[in-house]
C-alpha cells in the first residue's frame, strides 16, 4: 500500500457546478474519513471565487476541501469550459498521484487503490458510446497529426452494444501521475494540456467540441508513452437511463449527469443523509432551495 499523498480534485466554477460540488465533496469526505494521505481540492476561476457562497466555503471546511483558483485559462481556439479540467490538472499539488472527477459525480467507496498504480500509469474507464470518430477516418487523421499510427489495441465500450473500439475514455474520471515521467521534465497534466491546445489549433478536423478532452487523452498517452490502466465501469458508473436502478452495483463512483438519475440509485439515501450531517445547519434552507432547483426532489 502506498504511503504517498493522493490528491482528488474537481471544478466548481459556476453556480450549478458549485451546487453539484456539495454532494461530491461530502461523499468524498465520507469515503475517505480519517485518511491523512488523501487531499481534496476544488477549483474556481479568479472571477468566480468572490461569488462562491458561504455555504460552499463552510461545507468545504467541514469536508477538508481546499478551494483554489484555477490557473490562467490557456488560449483555446474557441470557448471551451470543459477545458477547465485540463487547466485544474496542470496546477501543482503535493503527492505522487491525482484523480480528476467531474462535478456531477458522487463517491461511494474509497478511491485509495489508485495510489498503488505504477508511477507511469494513467487510469480511466472506457467511454460508454463512440461519441467521436466512429463514422470516418477522424481517428486516423488525429493520430497522424502527431506522427503516430493508429493503435492496435482495442477496448470495450461500456454502454449500448459495448463495441470494441480504439482507446477512448470517459474523461470524467482520470487518475494520473503528478511527477515528471518523461525526459522533458514535464508532467502528464502538462502533456495533456499541450496536446489538447496543439490539436485544437492545428488539426483540421471536425466536431472537436465538446470532445476535445476525450480525443486528446489517448493521443497524449500514445505521444508520451504512458502506460494505461483500463478501469472497470464501477470506477465511473453512468446512471443515465438505466433500465433497472435496483441492479446498480457496488461502485466507487456514480456519474449521474442529471439529478433525477441520482435519486434512483440505491446508494442515494445514505449519501444524502451524510450530506445533511456535514452541511452546517444554518445553511440547510439555502442548500435545500439550491438542490431543489438543481432537480432533486428532497
Amino acid at each position: 500500500m502506498s504511503t504517498e499523498t493522493l490528491s482528488i480534485f474537481f471544478v466548481a466554477d459556476g453556480v450549478r457546478l458549485e451546487w453539484q460540488s456539495w454532494l461530491l465533496a461530502s461523499s468524498l469526505a465520507c469515503a475517505h474519513d480519517g485518511r491523512g494521505d488523501v487531499r481534496l481540492y476544488a477549483y474556481a476561476s479568479e472571477g468566480y471565487l468572490p461569488e462562491v457562497h458561504a455555504a460552499t466555503r463552510d461545507l468545504y471546511e467541514v469536508c477538508g476541501v481546499e478551494l483554489r483558483p484555477l490557473p490562467d485559462t490557456p488560449n483555446w481556439r474557441g470557448d471551451y469550459p470543459h477545458g477547465n479540467k485540463l487547466v485544474a490538472a496542470s496546477d501543482r499539488r503535493d503527492g505522487a498521484r491525482a484523480i480528476f472527477l467531474d462535478t456531477d459525480m458522487v463517491c461511494a467507496k474509497p478511491l485509495t487503490p489508485m495510489a498503488d498504480l505504477p508511477a507511469d500509469t494513467v487510469a480511466a474507464a472506457p467511454e460508454g458510446l463512440p461519441t467521436w470518430g466512429k463514422e470516418n477516418d477522424r481517428w486516423e487523421r488525429a493520430y497522424a497529426h502527431f506522427g503516430l499510427p493508429l493503435p492496435k489495441e482495442r477496448l470495450r465500450l461500456l454502454r449500448g452494444r459495448k463495441l470494441e473500439y480504439l482507446p477512448y475514455f470517459n474523461a470524467g474520471f482520470v487518475c494520473f501521475p503528478e511527477r515528471p515521467m518523461t525526459h522533458d521534465g514535464k508532467r502528464f497534466a502538462d502533456h495533456w494540456l499541450e496536446t489538447a491546445l496543439d490539436f485544437d489549433h492545428n488539426c483540421a478536423i471536425g466536431n472537436k467540441r465538446p470532445w476535445l478532452d476525450q480525443i486528446t487523452l489517448p493521443l497524449t498517452l500514445a505521444r508520451f508513452g504512458y502506460a494505461t490502466e483500463v478501469l472497470g465501469e464501477t470506477w465511473n458508473y453512468s446512471l443515465t437511463r438505466r433500465k433497472d436502478y435496483s441492479q446498480t452495483p457496488d461502485v466507487e463512483i456514480l456519474h449521474y449527469h442529471r439529478a433525477a438519475f441520482l435519486e434512483q440509485a440505491p446508494q442515494w439515501p445514505a449519501i444524502l443523509e451524510d450530506f445533511w450531517a456535514r452541511m452546517p445547519k444554518h445553511h440547510h434552507d439555502h442548500a435545500h432551495a439550491c438542490l431543489t432547483e438543481m432537480g432533486l426532489t428532497l
